[in-house]
């Protein structure tokens, strides 16, 4: 595997992690006002077919070479971090009434 596939993905779950948190950011503070919930929406659909396609290419990359698989079960690992967090942030949105608890 070379290094490219597994920085990419890398790349990828830590931006997918970033517009996440920012998304969760402003719907604490915002609410509903400001962080449309559809563009919100359509960016986790995004988010979950990017990451598992890259999911699948590293798992094929790290079957297929034995020399770099430890640096492709990190890769795999780091993006698979994103799943719990994504979890935690829809029982935050779920259970906190509205804007501005925070404060």
């Amino acid at each position: 595997m070379k290094n490219n596939i597994s920085n990419t993905g890398k790349t990828i779950a830590l931006v997918s992690f970033v517009i996440g948190t920012i998304f969760l950011a402003f719907y604490l503070y915002y609410g509903e006002t400001v962080v449309n919930v559809f563009l919100a929406f359509l960016f986790v659909v995004a988010a979950i077919i990017t990451n598992t396609v890259v999911l699948t290419v590293i798992i094929g990359a790290a079957i297929l070479n034995r020399i770099d698989r430890l640096e492709a079960l990190k890769t795999i690992a780091i993006i698979l971090l994103n799943i719990p967090i994504a979890i935690l942030y829809f029982y935050m949105i779920i259970s906190f009434p509205g804007p501005k608890f925070l404060l």
